[in-house]
């Protein structure tokens, strides 16, 4: 069944240096960085931190970031962890003895340690060819002088006036108590000021002295649990990526405590089944995803936690074997309503990836959890305060329970695939827990399909709410596969009741790099 892509997009394609964001001032930024001597690392971070100016609901230096870096003559990628713990002032009957049967989702309680700012430091110190300063360099142009807030841009910032909670927030991210309109000029100076600071007098200048101690101050006067011993202490983490081999591909995504590992477990269900028989369009290969993701996250919520607090059986969730066992669960002409893990225990983002001339590629996300994360920003800083701790358990005996300085359950997650141990690309599709069953319908696409990254990121994705087993379908999913899958029990919502995120991709293509950006966001792929 034939499927026109309703932005008209084309592949970008481009030898010396690309980079896809979702926001174009941001790609702009990145590749200046590389047409000023700057590689793909020193190109993410500079993305990164002009998003955190231009898209600033989505993500920021006060939030988490993960990435994987491919080096030139590696054969796997770099896999970098930049998530940040809880407090170290409460445990767990601490909330419960407030009645607590969540983690509240604003204010003071799911701030967790600011990580991002510390991962940009690490990999520009670490893998960059250029100074800090130089890199963060366009995002205190546009944070100091201003940038024009774009229609979606606009819109989505209209839906979050709510969330912003001390008076210091409101002041800096609304105009007279409202969101910026279209085209409105926005700046934040002080944002602008903390970076020169982190860019002149490194990470002390974030982590300890006056930003910390707003930070910490901000956090505690609304209930939550930082200290400065908790920031000081703070560090980023390299660790071993994780993978599966599909058809032939190997897919590489960052361990836990990030989701990837849904992905792979996904994708190791969907091998046991033969896509060619289907075309991408058909309820017959629709149904066999969603039946594979209900499986993948019920494994995924039994077991993702941090790795020092819980031995996630990896080894075992990984392994084709189990994947064959599971994939028996799966009636090919009816949806299941039961799904559970096979193995007892023992929200608003921004993905961007970019690639340089000399064969280093990144594959990097940075995220606040929701729209504002915490509602909070530390006043004199700009710094807008995630609320990654609102995904702990209240439950004493999940692996994911809240304790003291412990790393939360994470949705953001870098993606890289490899073949016969050479780079193909990067890729990441941001969007809370859309993100691993993004990840294996985009994979899909490529591997099965043989799509291009800009058709594979605009094909009509689907959506599965786990706890109340919906699926939500893009339009662009035929009526008559929409009333199939109806048919075979799975219960079907508009596609405004779901999000489906937005991703970018680039691909190696000869000697070239090939990118695309989703047309889901205000995104652009560009390279020289």
């Amino acid at each position: 069944m034939y499927w026109r892509r309703p932005t008209g997009r084309s592949d970008v394609i481009a030898m010396h240096g690309m980079v896809a964001s979702s926001q174009p001032l941001a790609t702009q930024a990145g590749i200046e960085i590389i047409r000023k001597g700057g590689n793909a690392i020193d190109a993410a971070v500079a993305t990164a931190a002009v998003l955190d100016v231009v898209e600033p609901f989505s993500t920021g230096c006060g939030g988490d970031a993960f990435a994987l870096i491919h080096l030139p003559g590696n054969h796997q990628p770099i896999s970098i962890n930049g998530s940040g713990r809880s407090g170290s002032m409460a445990i767990i009957d601490n909330l419960l003895d407030k009645k607590w049967t969540s983690m509240p989702i604003r204010g003071g309680a799911p701030v967790t340690v600011p990580g991002a700012m510390h991962l940009w430091h690490h990999v520009i110190e670490k893998y960059g060819s250029l100074e800090l300063s130089e890199v963060l360099a366009p995002a205190i142009h546009y944070a100091s002088n201003g940038f024009p807030v774009s229609p979606l841009i606009a819109q989505v910032w209209s839906h979050l006036v709510d969330a912003l909670v001390n008076d210091y927030a409101k002041s800096i991210y609304l105009i007279n108590g409202r969101a910026p309109r279209m085209g409105e000029i926005m700046r934040n100076k002080d944002l602008g000021k903390t970076f020169s600071d982190v860019a002149t007098e490194g990470l002390n200048a974030f982590y300890s002295g006056r930003i910390a101690e707003s930070v910490v101050k901000t956090v505690q006067e609304h209930g939550g649990f930082l200290t400065l011993e908790d920031l000081e202490s703070h560090k980023t983490i390299e660790t071993s990526a994780i993978s599966t081999n599909y058809r032939g591909m190997d897919v590489f995504e960052h361990p836990p405590n990030g989701q990837g590992f849904a992905a792979l477990i996904m994708l190791n269900i969907m091998e046991q089944f033969d896509f060619s028989k289907n075309s991408p369009l058909t309820a017959e290969h629709y149904h066999l995803m969603i039946e594979a993701k209900k499986l993948a996250y019920a494994d995924l919520h039994q077991h993702n936690a941090d790795p020092s607090f819980y031995d996630v059986p990896l080894t075992l969730l990984l392994s084709k074997v189990y994947a064959r066992k599971r994939c028996k669960l799966i009636n090919s002409a009816r949806a299941m309503t039961d799904y559970v893990s096979g193995m007892p225990v023992g929200g608003d983002t921004v993905y961007l990836a970019t690639a340089d001339g000399d064969g280093r590629a990144v594959s990097f996300i940075n995220s606040l959890y929701m729209g504002f994360g915490s509602g909070l920003v530390a006043p004199g800083t700009g710094i807008k305060l995630q609320n990654r701790g609102s995904l702990f358990s209240l439950d004493p005996e999940h692996p994911n329970c809240y304790e003291p300085q412990k790393l939360p359950f994470h949705t953001i997650i870098p993606g890289a695939l490899y073949q016969h141990h050479e780079l193909v690309g990067v890729f990441g599709i941001m969007g809370g827990s859309h993100q691993a069953q993004a990840h294996a319908q985009f994979v899909s696409n490529i591997v099965d399909y043989e799509m291009g990254p800009q058709a594979a990121l605009d094909h009509p994705r689907f959506d599965h709410n786990h706890d109340k087993n919906l699926v939500a379908l893009e339009n662009g999913v035929p009526p008559a596969v929409q009333g199939e899958l109806s048919r075979m029990g799975h219960k079907l919502v508009h596609e405004t009741a779901s999000g489906f995120g937005g991703g970018q991709a680039i691909l190696r293509i000869e000697d070239c790099w090939i990118a695309g950006s989703d047309y889901r966001k205000d995104g652009q792929a560009a390279g020289f």
